[in-house]
This record gives C-alpha cells, structure tokens and sequence, in this order.
C-alpha cells in the first residue's frame, strides 16, 4: 500500500461520496476508481479492497472528530462554554452521518469498521469531560459529564440543523454545570 498524498485523499473522498450516495454494499472498487479518476491498479496500489477504504474513511472521521473535540475543550473560556463547544462538535459530526441515507450503515457505532473506533472516542471523550469537570471543582463530575453526553445526544439527535445545537447546548451546559461550579451552590 502507498503512503498517503492527494491521490489518496481523492480516492477516499470518491469512495465516501459513492458509500453515502449508494451505500458501501452498492459501490464496487470499479466504480470507486471511475469516480475517483484512477485506473483499478491505481486504486489496488493504495487499498487492497473495498474493507481497506471502509477502514481508511472512518479512521479519517474518527480522527478529525478527535482533533476537534480536543481543540474545542482545550480552548479558552470557562468550563461550561468549552464543554458546549466539544458537544457541539459531536452533535455536527452525528448530524453529518444521519444526513445521508447511508451515514449510520458507513459510520454508525453498531459498523465494522467505524464501530469501535466511535466506542473508543466516546469513551476518550466522557473521561475528558470528567476531568475538564474534575478540575474545575466539580464535585460529582463524573455523573455530571454522563448526565451532559446523554442530553446532547438527545439534543443532537432532535435537531434539524446544525445550527440549532450551538445555542440549545450552551444554554444546557450553562445551566447544569455553572450551579456546580465551587461558590456558586
């Protein structure tokens, strides 16, 4: 297999497009490579099959999602508005995936391949929450953070736009976090 490059990106994202539009079932590796503009061999030279690209695509999700969660809670500003900023990240990359007819069957947590890297981050995310909680004195952060990733997934999931999330889940961190917070019971 071939290091990474633009010809790779561009195959990834032509077999992302193809998966999304007709399902990773549907989309052959000729079709990948038509769509992608490269000759089969080409395609063989940086994946050996379709479960190669299926793999590549959600490490690529998988990675971007965690580069932005870590930038969101590593950010400026008190802990209530970093949080409802790395919700807001989740919530847009779930609505992402439940935009195409196709998203969950390509990136759903119940998937081969994206599955348990999505474990893996949830995990990673609700132990950061707990901590960014943790060290700003809350005294059950723990509880807390589960109580905030299971209402932004209800949020995420109810939203019809993206936009919609910004707002409704910093009002919701705002309000469960900010009374926890050390002198302000």
């Amino acid at each position: 297999m071939k290091p990474g490059g633009p010809r790779r990106s561009a195959i990834l994202a032509a077999a992302e497009a193809l998966f999304l539009a007709q399902g990773p079932r549907a989309a052959s590796m000729e079709a990948i490579a038509r769509a992608a503009g490269v000759a089969k061999p080409t395609l063989y030279a940086y994946f050996a099959d379709r479960d190669a690209i299926l793999s590549a695509l959600a490490e690529e999700l998988i990675a971007a999602q965690r580069r932005d969660l870590r930038e969101a809670l590593s950010g400026d500003g008190e802990p209530a508005l970093r949080i409802a900023a790395a919700l807001v990240v989740r919530g847009k990359h779930a609505m992402r995936v439940r935009a195409s007819p196709h998203g969950r069957e390509l990136y759903g947590g119940e998937t081969l391949f994206a599955g348990p890297l999505l474990r893996d981050l949830e995990a990673e995310l609700a132990r950061d929450v707990e901590d960014t909680l943790a060290r700003a004195g809350v005294q059950r952060a723990r509880l807390l953070g589960q109580l905030l990733l299971a209402a932004s997934s209800g949020i995420a999931e109810k939203a019809t736009a993206p936009a919609e999330l910004g707002p409704a889940l910093r009002l919701l961190c705002e309000r469960v976090i900010r009374p926890e917070l050390p002198g302000q019971r």
